[in-house]
């Protein structure tokens, strides 16, 4: 009596235990599954404001922001990124400005300095540069993370 009751005790627990791992592997998306929604949903950029989703080019700053809805903690690092290659972009155009204006000037002196503030805008736009390009670089891997949570749950 007892070892049929045991048998049945371990029927029972094998039963439930099966029906368990089938409920959990079917809540476990397929590594092709995975595989095609990481083809379609995620971005890599192109250009700091050019960028292919789902095999399709986009451009414009206002399509790459709209790419980040889905990431808040991407959105601040893009935001920053924009804000960042801006401040690069006024710094150089001011170098620029400043050695056209001192070679037009003809005055050798003005020449000199301004050869060396060129030089010192030039350095300081491009660090800024690639600090934004690296920012908007995370931004996205954020991005195409956060966009990994939604595997589960697709729209």
């Amino acid at each position: 009596m007892m070892n049929q009751l045991l048998k049945k005790n371990y029927l029972l627990g094998a039963v439930l235990l099966l029906l368990g791992y089938l409920e959990a592997r079917a809540q476990v998306p397929t590594a092709e599954k995975a595989r095609q929604w990481y083809d379609k949903e995620t971005i890599y950029l192109i250009s700091p404001t050019r960028y292919v989703r789902n095999n399709t080019v986009y451009v414009g700053a206002a399509s790459l922001q709209r790419e980040f809805s889905i990431s808040p903690g991407g959105l601040q690092l893009y935001l920053r990124s924009r804000r960042k290659r801006n401040i690069a972009t006024v710094i150089s155009l001011g170098g620029a400005a400043g050695s056209i204006a001192a070679l037009v000037s003809g005055n050798r002196s003005t020449i000199r300095t301004f050869f060396w503030v060129s030089l010192g805008t030039g350095l300081v736009s491009s660090t800024l540069s690639l600090q934004a390009s690296s920012q908007l670089n995370q931004a996205v891997w954020l991005r195409n993370r956060d966009a990994l949570l939604f595997l589960d749950n697709p729209e």
